[in-house]
């Protein structure tokens, strides 16, 4: 089954006649398959693969416990790291806050320092009646003992209050530079500050609407990738001199901006290093983003590469200025498809849609999938929303500059996707839990194999 949103385009016409023929030549290749790894878990969305010489993998979960994979393929009782006192109290339903990012530094073997990025309680500062405060930190483990870290040695980096429980991004990983890069959301104000959700995507009123604007604004860090040097400044970090407003314009942490959501983050481990970024839908449409420098990527002046009427969100105008206000041109995502929304009587698409939530995208860079070198592996949380049924995409990179990815569907599960990893040799794994949220001991993490020929 082959997906794409704009069929009258030429280029993506070009596009879709490259990749017929390209699945003409991996004919013979076979389908991947699901191995499972782990289960009974809580919502992992992370897993770390440590260069320790311990063969144990590293899981992060969204209700605060990192949990260890022996080598022997068994979930150790003692974890690698428990930070559940330190969040914010999180609900048995559908939950976005909670442990939302969680990275090795690269040299962990070394110095045994771990970041993550997780919702605290709301700190006495904070405005009155929001509802949490985002910080990044690093942990530590016990000199000479890497197999847990030191849930007191917490060194805060980054402290921001959040006015709503939506749009948190989490993505945190490390670059090829050796900086670390951590998403963050617009923050959800759109749907009411404090502990509920008062509006929906579809009938914000005007007045909401300016709080979109953050994610424009480079004096704030809501809606941005940060770039940091934590090896330097200490106690706190360095800015690297190369960002771009490094030397005054804009907040020194900031790489690039204009995003809704930057739910997860990764590195292309081979060729230039490119960062991709799953941009979670408001309205009709989920995207990834290949983030090769500094930029701004459209929210909330584009919903991908649709132009956006916040008063009418499923009648969005057909066209729109492509740059910002100081004349910048708008970054386009590299693939996109249309969200549940879009099957919806009242919007005026004429499309159907595809998923609800993107939630991963890998460039597969391992050996044992035949046919997929090279291409990009995208997650969606569930086709359908209160059924679980997960879906994974495969993309190929386009040769035609600004060309969307043309893309089909590999596997549809009976459970959601929340995350994609990808261990030290380039395979990959799907992290997926069967509930709304983080509670319960439905978690999984499946490795993809080959399937039958």
């Amino acid at each position: 089954m082959i997906f794409a949103t704009r069929a009258q385009s030429p280029l993506l016409l070009c596009a879709l006649v490259a990749w017929l023929c390209a699945l003409v030549g991996q004919a013979s290749a076979q389908s991947p398959s699901l191995d499972l790894m782990a289960e009974g878990l809580t919502a992992p969305l992370d897993l770390e693969d440590p260069d320790d010489g311990s063969g144990r993998k590293l899981i992060g979960q969204q209700n605060g416990v990192i949990k260890v994979l022996g080598a022997d393929g068994r979930l150790m009782q003692e974890p690698f790291l428990d930070i559940t006192p330190r969040l914010v109290a999180l609900e048995k339903n559908f939950e976005e806050r909670g442990l939302l990012g969680f990275a090795l530094h690269p040299r962990f073997a070394e110095n045994g320092r771990v970041f993550v990025s997780y919702s605290a309680p709301l700190r006495g500062s904070a405005p009155e009646a929001w509802n949490y405060t985002r910080r990044v930190s690093e942990f530590s483990a016990k000199p000479g003992d890497l197999s847990k870290i030191d849930a007191r040695s917490e060194r805060i980096l980054l402290e921001l209050d959040w006015p709503s429980r939506k749009h948190n991004g989490g993505g945190l990983t490390f670059g090829p530079d050796g900086y670390l890069y951590i998403g963050f959301g617009d923050g959800g104000v759109s749907h009411g500050v404090g502990e509920q959700v008062v509006w929906e995507a579809f009938n914000v009123p005007r007045e909401a609407l300016t709080w979109d604007a953050v994610a424009q604004d480079l004096d704030s860090w809501f809606g941005k990738i940060l770039r940091i040097d934590v090896d330097h400044g200490f106690p706190g970090y360095a800015i690297p001199k190369d960002n771009p407003f490094a030397s005054g314009g804009g907040r020194p942490e900031i790489w690039a901006w204009g995003f809704r959501n930057p739910y997860r983050i990764a590195f292309d481990r081979n060729g230039d290093g490119d960062l991709f970024v799953t941009a979670v839908g408001e309205t009709l449409w989920e995207s990834v983003y290949r983030v090769r420098g500094p930029g701004n990527f459209g929210w909330p002046l584009m919903e991908a590469s649709h132009c956006v009427d916040r008063l009418h969100p499923r009648n969005p105008p057909a066209s729109c200025p492509h740059r910002d206000a100081a004349g910048r041109p708008l970054e386009m995502p590299i693939v996109e498809y249309a969200n549940m929304q879009a099957s919806n009587p009242e919007t005026k698409l004429g499309i159907a849609g595809v998923g609800t939530a993107v939630t991963g995208a890998r460039m597969y860079r391992g050996q044992a999938l035949a046919g997929l070198e090279g291409r990009l592996l995208v997650s969606d949380w569930s086709a359908a929303f209160k059924r679980p049924s997960g879906q994974i995409f495969v993309a190929d990179p386009s040769d035609q500059a600004n060309a969307l990815w043309s893309y089909s569907r590999i596997m549809k599960l009976d459970t959601r996707i929340i995350g994609l990893a990808e261990d030290r040799a380039g395979e990959i794994y799907v992290l997926t839990n069967e509930t709304l949220g983080p509670y319960g001991e439905t978690g999984k993490v499946f490795r993809l194999v080959p399937g039958a020929q």
